[in-house]
């Protein structure tokens, strides 16, 4: 024995198991034995189990890691997909890892040498061997046999050096108070302390001789535990389990046995120990308190609070359903990060390091904090933060409770937001709460009502400001509009504490939280009496505006009758003397009674033009589909038109919505206009039409006389006529004009002395 301690290879484990296969979890074979290699030479690492082996036994419904789990204790007969080799063992589950342990499975002596293999191939203790026995004893040579006395003499030399050894440790192992065992490699105790058979009641005789299973184990030792601590036996490691350990004649007892391989010079083991300690007492205590950790389990996991543990290094140790919910991150996620990483900016993680200081101090608090969860959303926590201590009472980090407030801190910063805009509104503000009681009023209201702030909190508006006045029919949609939680508009007449009357314009809202439930109710009041008034004076003034002008159209239509009937009488007179002394006349007489007759008509249609003029703004107007393109063309059949002059429509002019008679007048206007002022031998009137998005424009097109820029702004003004033209009247362009401005729309023109003009006028659809 050099107390060197413990020591495991892979040429180690490859002697104990040569036929081994290593697995992940994904079964990828990660190492196997090089026996194994002899008998598969394609196998490698890295491949997939499947593609090499298959399992004959038990029968398996897929090949997965969960399947080979659930039969990790049972028989497993192997076949190798290349050769049809069986292997015949178990699997295990070892460091996060499956292991299959066996040997192949041969029927005669044929097959192993067929497959070149030797003695040297197996494990020693492969129960395979003694079928090798025949091939070993074959192969062998009288100089191995003597290679092999000369080993059994060294194992021998070393066995009593070993013996020395073990009887000076003897004395150590004597006075603990812990049970000691030596074994052999088989596991048969060779010796142990007075404190071992005291703890399991059997005396040294009864212990000497037997395995540590055969002595301790029960009908309630834990397989699992046995597995760990034989697996680590059998592969040179040391251990540690807690298992239920027999007592002779007695109830059993929890044990604690930490066991550890003695190696030799060669840094192979070749006895074991191992320590027996009682622990009921800790069990029991263990126990009472894995009840309360499962009652604290099942509160932290059903809380509707986040609960977070962090050790001294600000590390994750512990997440609830709850917090997980709020953080946006899962268990795996959070558990062994640590906090600064996950959530905090600069600000937060200073405000997170000055806590964890008086968490060393033991004190506990409350504060808020603002952290991005996992999708980089900023929301505000509240945490109640307090030092945890392990059950020595030693801090172990700290442990906080997490209520997100993100939603209320909104509402909060909103609320406040409005409060400052509302306060500062002339309009009256109204906030109530989802009972339509007056949580909140800003000054504007106060003073528009009368009250003060104490009156009016806790009273519902409506009890507070209506009166008899107060239209039944608007107080009804108020309500129906509330209990819907819809917004409403409407005009109400309120009453003021002095019980003023004055007009109130209401505008208001439910609001929601992210739950669609209603929280609050606001309004705005403005206050419209005085817009009332002038809306009541103003239909006193439209009431006596119309009447105004019918009289004035009846005055218009009695004087154009007045004067038109004596010029009617006039030109009677004028066509009678005329015909009575056609023959009799001079020359001069005849011209200067013509020049009687065109001034007659000239101010018959003056007459005419003003009272067209003074109804195109008054009296019905109707709406209707007008085809333009028909009533340009029927213009042109009614007017005179000379010889010399051409009237033309360049292109299909669109149908409009408007009053006929009024498109009729301005088209007729326009065109008449353009006839009258054409001087050339061969005259040209163009019309036509071009269409926009929301508007078309129309253009009458002359080749007359043309007029100077410097009037054309006053051309379109009333009896402002710039020619010496007999049909000239100063009204046509007012008039259409008047028509244009009557439907929103534009008027102007283009023009030149001697080249023509053109006027385009801008109607909207």
């Amino acid at each position: 024995m050099d107390g060197k301690g413990i020591k495991f290879d892979c040429k180690s484990f490859n002697r104990l198991f040569p036929f081994y296969i290593q697995l992940s979890p994904d079964l990828k074979i990660l190492s196997f034995g090089q026996s194994l290699l002899k008998v598969c030479p394609d196998l490698k690492e890295g491949a997939m189990m499947n593609d090499f082996f298959e399992i004959n036994r038990p029968h398996l419904d897929s090949l997965s890691f969960e399947e080979i789990m659930n039969n990790k204790e049972q028989h497993i007969l192997l076949e190798c997909i290349q050769n049809k080799l069986l292997l015949r063992g178990q699997f295990e589950f070892v460091d996060q890892t499956l292991l299959f342990v066996g040997s192949p499975w041969f029927t005669t002596m044929t097959e192993v040498i067929d497959r070149k293999l030797t003695v040297h191939d197996f494990a020693h203790h492969d129960p395979s061997l003694d079928l090798l026995h025949v091939l070993n004893n074959a192969e062998n040579t009288s100089k191995e046999l003597k290679d092999l006395l000369l080993t059994i003499n060294k194992q021998r030399n070393q066995l009593k050096k070993d013996k020395e050894e073990l009887n000076r440790l003897s004395y150590v192992a004597s006075a603990n108070k812990n049970g000691v065992v030596f074994t052999h490699l088989d596991g048969v105790i060779f010796w142990c302390n007075d404190a071992f058979s005291r703890l399991t009641g059997l005396t040294k005789e009864e212990i000497i001789g037997k395995t540590p299973l055969q002595v301790g184990k029960t009908d309630k030792t834990s397989k699992e535990e046995i597995h760990k601590m034989m697996e680590a036996f059998y592969k040179g490691e040391s251990f540690e389990v807690e298992l239920d350990h027999a007592r002779k004649n007695e109830n059993s007892f929890w044990a604690r046995v930490k066991g550890q391989p003695i190696m030799d010079e060669n840094n192979r083991p070749n006895q074991y120990f191992a320590i027996l300690e009682d622990i009921s007492l800790k069990k029991k205590y263990d126990e009472s308190l894995e009840v309360e950790k499962e009652k604290y389990r099942s509160i932290i996991a059903n809380m509707n609070l986040g609960l977070l543990e962090v050790d001294l290094n600000d590390t994750i140790t512990l997440a609830n359903q709850s917090y997980t919910d709020m953080s946006g991150f899962t268990r795996d996620e959070l558990v062994g990060r640590k906090v600064n990483s996950l959530f905090l900016d600069a600000e937060s993680q200073k405000l997170i390091a000055s806590k964890d200081a008086l968490r060393s101090d033991g004190i506990t608090d409350s504060y808020e904090i603002k952290v991005l969860d996992k999708f980089n959303q900023q929301k505000t926590w509240l945490i109640s933060g307090a030092p945890n201590y392990n059950i020595q009472g030693d801090l172990i980090g700290s442990i906080g409770i997490h209520l997100d407030i993100t939603e209320k801190k909104e509402q909060e910063e909103q609320l406040y937001l409005l409060s400052l805009i509302a306060e500062k509104n002339i309009n009256a503000v109204i906030v109530c709460d989802a009972k339509g009681v007056i949580e909140w009023v800003n000054t504007s209201f106060l003073t528009m009502s009368g009250y003060t702030n104490e009156e009016v909190i806790g009273q519902r508006p409506g009890k507070l400001l209506q009166g008899d006045e107060s239209d039944k029919e608007t107080i009804a949609y108020l309500g129906k509009q509330l209990s819907k939680g819809l917004p409403f508009n409407c005009e109400l007449v309120n009453y003021s504490k002095k019980k003023k009357k004055y007009w109130v314009r209401i505008q208001g809202q439910a609001l929601y939280d992210k739950s669609g439930k209603i929280t609050k109710y606001f309004a705005i009041e403005e206050d419209i009496s005085a817009q009332k008034l002038l809306e009541k004076q103003k239909g006193v003034l439209l009431d006596d505006l119309a009447k105004k002008n019918q009289e004035l159209e009846d005055y218009a239509q009695i004087v154009s009758h007045d004067l038109k009937s004596p010029l009617r009488s006039i030109h009677s007179l004028i066509n009678w003397i005329k015909e009575e002394n056609a023959d009799n006349f001079t020359i001069d007489t005849n011209k200067y009674f013509s020049l009687m007759e065109n001034k007659v008509e000239k101010m018959d249609h003056l007459i005419e033009g003003i009272l067209t003029y003074s109804k195109i703004d008054k009296g019905e107007t109707k709406s209707e589909n007008v085809n333009t393109n028909d009533i340009v063309s029927s213009i042109i059949d009614i007017i005179h038109i000379p010889e010399h002059i051409k009237v033309q429509i360049n292109n299909q002019m669109p149908t409009i919505k408007a009053d006929r008679f009024r498109i009729q007048q301005m088209f007729q206007n326009l065109i008449g206009n353009a006839v009258n002022y054409i001087d050339k031998k061969e005259g040209l009137v163009e019309i036509a039409s071009e269409e926009f998005d929301n508007y078309y424009v129309f253009s009458v097109k002359d080749n007359g006389v043309g007029m100077p820029k410097e009037i054309h702004a006053r051309i379109f003004e009333t009896f402002k006529a710039y020619t010496t033209s007999k049909h000239s009247t100063g009204l046509g362009l007012s008039i259409v004009k008047k028509i244009v401005q009557f439907y929103k729309g534009e008027i102007w023109l283009e023009s030149e002395v001697g080249t023509g003009t053109t006027f385009f006028v801008k109607l909207y659809k």
